[in-house]
């Protein structure tokens, strides 16, 4: 099958820049968590084409009440489908109901033989017998008598009789085939035992010919590819330490004893012991890396062959990610190995969330992708990070994953509903219930052509490096006896792809377990790894090397080809003592485990160099280059968030004629450069999360503009400045101002005394208490899969108190309305219940209500309660200001008028729609002039990582984007350090100015009660304890902070 960009490489590059196309814009996770409904489907995807979005992912989600992969859920993707060839979209199909991928929804482990399957190693006999509803869970496979040294390695060990008493200085253990419990995660079902292939060929008879039967007929046009997410295995466990006599748990599947037997000639269940606890006298396991060898291997061949297969069979991509995959430790835990799996991907793919920047994630799948030919990575992207995640944080870890190979973007999340848990599904919604949904275009156009130019050609890669996982797995036991080796290891790993990376040296990975049959033979003084071919290769620390590796780097070195050993040189081949890789070393480069070393080891292949003004070589940067016939394609990516504007000299090995590939506006302009010593040397101003893309050709000069420069100096900005933005004005609210009540009093309908306030998540989980029912969570039972009854089991009753200190016209209630009847009553009078549309969702209904008279009042909120039920925040919303005392609020007078500073204490602490400034200056003489906020340009080191720069300031404003209009006009978007917009040419006089500050939904919908902010803001960061709760509001700035500059130029 052709890559996904095979067909476009014929086209001109400089239309496909100037319009990029479905192809290369964002897909976003389309969360299919509701009630499908026709309407409600092509509004969202016509939101989806006006955000700049070039598809979509049909994600089931939590939530979802259409029955999954039956004829109504069929139909309504078929329908989608349909509407993306209408508008020149793509429709990308996901293959599970929420996840991991591979039980469709808990449909395939209905049959018990299909259910995901483990080892219990344990000190303890199991009094119960085997399950025999369950595949006989609790199958005892064998008992085993131990002996330990003193040091608490094996010494002894064989496999004994269940009624055999083990021998004196002996220890009994026992071993157990265990089936994983079922789980209302996977709708009262359990996962697929992904070592098998039959399991997985049911999964894609469920799933995937479903869906080739509904639209098949768009595989390989329409709908490029289907999405798998976060298959594993059940999760290796080991000892924190040898001499603790605790469980022990290892994946494994029915007939992996008579694979092992095929594959290595020996027994499995008598070598066991082996993968627990270490050898005595620092001897290495051969039976513990055929273990952790043979379970990645049964795991990649049934899963991803099998469905990677499939997909190629029906001209469908297979993408999406694995599970787990940064560090060894992690992937060794839950795959074995990632990279082996890619090998049946059409499309490898990553997740990356938390703003995390997982470099070895993206290069593993980046390695995959260049040597399999697939053109490019997938990359799950922005989950995890909450309403209030800006522009620069798009725009930030977007560019260093294209620097790393991401080419299909795919923004979790865009709910199609907020009901119920769906609101609590790892937000923010990239969607349109963000208020600056509109403006997302600026986001999706940059990507859509870096990714443009980041999939012409070829990749320009000239360093292989081999893949260490194999030597981690030799020491994966008991943590006491093995965290140094582990870290040893491990640091190898990462350091060396850390230092490649900053030191700007491009390299691939290698897996040693694929690199038989991308290089059957080896030849010449070229690498060759698949569609690779490398001039170096590098083998990090390691203690086991493959014989199939080392024939491999042999015939490249006898070759000429340049292989460097840095640091230790593993001890083994194929997990047995060998100096086989010692001979090659010495034979080759060795050179000591260090930044330095390894920098100046590589520097031959280097093609970039980035330095500072003071002569030190640039660091934060990333980069990447592709080769398209003779010409070449740049991109550099600023890891930083926030710092300081560098001036650097860029430096291109060879001869070039530069040109500047404006992402904003799609044009191509040439630049001035010089070259020197056979290099082209560029200067460059490079802010915070700043990027250069340039187009190379070859050229004995470069002629043209010189590239902008950012006035960053002090005295120069003060030179600049004409005035500022100065004191209070008036400002207009796009949405109605919002009172959250969420702290009542309640009482089950029965009683007479009010229980004290209360948090309302924590009100229904007491009334689910009450009335015997699970609590709700983001891992209830699918709506579409439940048979709970919605019977009412009583009535609840909801009282808050609302104060007032002015009158208020004309509000309205917002909340979501039960199914079961409810009653609303204000200050003893029945309020009836009108529907005046939706806020926000539309799920969120609004109700007319009273006006409010200065005073204190009572609203009162009954309803029927069943298992089906969950209390939600209310909102009273209109035209007023709020004022907040720790857990308690007031009605102020409507706002008016705002200071430069957060907004929450002038009035708006719940706002979570856009403001826009009214201001106005006076501009002395005509001129070309623009507007800058306050950036923070200098800023401690260790604040600049992305986590720690969300709680720190890192501009004068706090929100996701400002909008610029002047006399009328817009003018542009302020997102981006440094945080200008130009005006263009003005005449002297008086000029109005109005900055639309777009905000988020955060302190509405968000974690309000939250004591102090986690990376993780999933369903359960609503429902913290202890010290991470707080009855006091949490509520996240928002607000121009500091008065913006009027500064002379553009």
């Amino acid at each position: 099958m052709e890559n996904l960009y095979a067909a476009d490489q014929k086209k001109s590059f400089e239309e496909l820049f100037r319009a990029p196309g479905a192809l290369y814009r964002d897909t976003p996770f389309w969360a299919w968590n509701c009630k499908l409904d026709r309407e409600q489907i092509r509004r969202q995807i016509a939101a989806f084409h006006e955000m700049g979005m070039g598809g979509f992912h049909m994600h089931a989600r939590t939530g979802l009440a259409t029955a999954y992969l039956e004829p109504e859920f069929m139909e309504m993707v078929r329908e989608c489908v349909d509407i993306a060839r209408r508008d020149s979209m793509l429709a990308w199909l996901y293959d599970e109901d929420r996840w991991p991928s591979g039980a469709a929804g808990g449909i395939v482990t209905r049959e018990p033989k299909f259910r995901s399957r483990y080892l219990l190693f344990t000190p303890e006999r199991r009094s119960e017998a085997p399950d025999a509803a369950n595949d006989d869970s609790g199958l005892l496979l064998g008992c085993y008598a131990i002996r330990f040294d003193a040091d608490g390695c094996l010494a002894e060990y064989r496999m004994i009789e269940e009624t055999e008493e083990p021998a004196e200085g002996f220890e009994k253990f026992h071993l157990y085939r265990m089936i994983r419990e079922n789980w209302s995660w996977f709708n009262d079902e359990t996962y697929v035992d992904t070592l098998n292939p039959a399991a997985i060929r049911r999964f894609v008879e469920v799933t995937h010919e479903a869906y080739a039967k509904c639209m098949g007929d768009e595989f390989g046009r329409t709908v490029p590819a289907i999405f798998t997410d976060e298959p594993q295995f059940f999760f290796k466990s080991v000892l924190k330490f040898s001499r603790e006599r605790k469980d022990v748990i290892l994946p494994y599947t029915d007939d992996l004893p008579d694979t092992y037997r095929a594959a290595y000639g020996a027994e499995f269940l008598p070598t066991l012991p082996e993968l627990i606890w270490e050898l005595p006298g620092g001897a290495w396991s051969l039976a513990r890396y055929r273990y952790h060898d043979h379970v990645a291997e049964r795991f990649a061949s049934a899963f991803a062959d099998t469905i990677g297969e499939w997909c190629e069979a029906h001209n469908l991509r297979l993408t999406g990610h694995m599970m787990s995959e940064p560090t060894l430790e992690s992937q060794t835990s839950a795959l074995g190995e990632a990279m082996r799996s890619y090998r049946a991907f059409q499309l490898p793919g990553i997740d990356m969330l938390c703003d995390n920047m997982e470099f070895t994630t993206a290069k593993q799948a980046q390695s995959a992708s260049h040597q399999y030919g697939c053109g490019g990575v997938l990359s799950e992207l922005y989950g995890v990070t909450d309403w209030d995640c800006n522009f620069t944080v798009y725009k930030g870890q977007g560019d260093w994953q294209a620097a790393l190979g991401v080419t299909v973007r795919v923004p979790h999340l865009a709910w199609m509903s907020m009901a119920g848990e769906a609101k609590r599904d790892y937000p923010a919604s990239i969607g349109w219930q963000s208020p600056w949904w509109k403006q997302y275009r600026i986001i999706a156009d940059h990507f859509a052509r870096v990714d443009a130019a980041l999939t012409r050609g070829v990749p320009h890669v000239r360093v292989g490096v081999i893949h260490p996982v194999e030597s981690y797995w030799m020491v994966y036991g008991p943590q006491d006896q093995t965290a140094a080796r582990r870290q040893q290891i491990s640091e190898g790993f990462e350091n060396t792809v850390a230092w490649l990376l900053d030191g700007l040296v491009d390299f691939d990975l290698i897996a040693e377990s694929l690199l038989p049959s991308q290089c059957p033979v080896q030849l010449g003084r070229r690498f060759i790894v698949g569609r690779m071919a490398y001039d170096m290769v590098v083998v990090p620390p390691g203690i086991t090397l493959r014989s199939t590796t080392l024939d491999r780097l042999e015939t490249f070195a006898a070759a000429g080809g340049k292989v460097v050993f840095a640091g230790e040189v593993a001890v083994c081949c194929d997990a047995v003592l060998s100096d086989r890789p010692a001979k090659l070393a010495e034979r080759c480069r060795r050179i000591g485990f260090s930044r330095t070393a390894l920098l100046e080891a590589v520097e031959e292949c280097r093609d970039i160099k980035v330095i500072r003004q003071d002569g030190y070589p640039a660091e934060k940067l990333l980069y990447q280059m592709r080769r398209d016939g003779e010409k070449r394609i740049l991109f550099l990516a600023n890891t930083e968030r926030a710092g300081e504007i560098r001036s650097l000299r860029v430096m291109v090995r060879g001869g070039w004629q530069l040109r500047s590939l404006d992402t904003q506006s799609g044009s191509i302009t040439p630049v001035e450069a010089q070259q020197e010593n056979g290099w082209t040397v560029v200067t460059y101003d490079f802010p915070p999360h700043g990027h250069l893309l340039l187009e190379l050709l070859p050229s004995c000069e470069s002629v043209g503009k010189p590239l902008p420069r950012i006035v960053s100096d002090p005295e120069e900005l003060e030179a600049s400045t004409i005035g500022f933005l100065r004191g209070t004005m008036p400002v207009t609210l796009d949405e109605p101002n919002v009172l959250v009540l969420d702290l009542p009093e309640w009482r089950p309908a029965d009683e007479e005394a009010w229980r004290p306030r209360e948090e309302i998540l924590r009100v229904d989980n007491q009334i689910r208490d009450l009335f015997k029912l699970p609590r709700r969570g983001g891992a209830i039972v699918q709506p579409w899969a439940q048979t709970v009854s919605g019977d009412l089991l009583g009535r609840v009753e909801l009282r808050f108190t609302v104060e007032a200190a002015c009158d208020i016209a004309a509000p309205e209630l917002a909340f979501e309305p039960p199914e079961e009847p409810f009653e609303i009553e204000w200050d003893g009078r029945r309020v009836e219940f009108c529907d005046n549309g939706f806020w926000t969702d539309e799920c969120v209904r609004k109700t007319p209500f009273p006006a409010i008279e200065a005073g204190k009042h009572e609203l009162i909120f009954r309803c029927g309660y069943s298992a089906r039920s969950g209390l939600e925040r209310f909102y009273l919303l209109g035209d007023f200001g709020v004022g907040i005392r720790g857990d308690e609020a007031i009605l102020t007078a409507p706002v008016r008028e705002l200071h430069w500073g957060d907004i929450g204490p002038q009035g708006l602490p719940f706002y979570g729609g856009n403001v826009t400034y009214h201001a106005t200056f006076d501009l002395p003489e005509s001129g070309r002039c623009r507007l800058r906020i306050p950036g923070r340009n200098s800023i401690h080191g260790e604040l600049c990582g992305n986590l720690v720069s969300r709680e720190v300031p890192f501009a004068g404003f706090f929100g996701t984007l400002i909008g610029v209009a002047v006399d009328g006009r817009e003018a542009g978007a302020i997102a981006f350090a440094p945080f200008e917009c130009p005006f263009g040419e003005l005449s002297a006089g008086r000029h109005t100015v109005d900055l639309t500050l777009y905000g988020h939904r955060a302190n509405s919908f968000g974690v309000i009660h939250l004591a102090f902010r986690i990376p993780w803001i999933g369903p359960q960061a609503w429902r913290t304890r202890g010290d991470l709760f707080s009855y006091e509001y949490q509520l996240r700035p928002l607000g121009i902070t500091m008065a913006p500059r009027i500064l002379r130029g553009c």
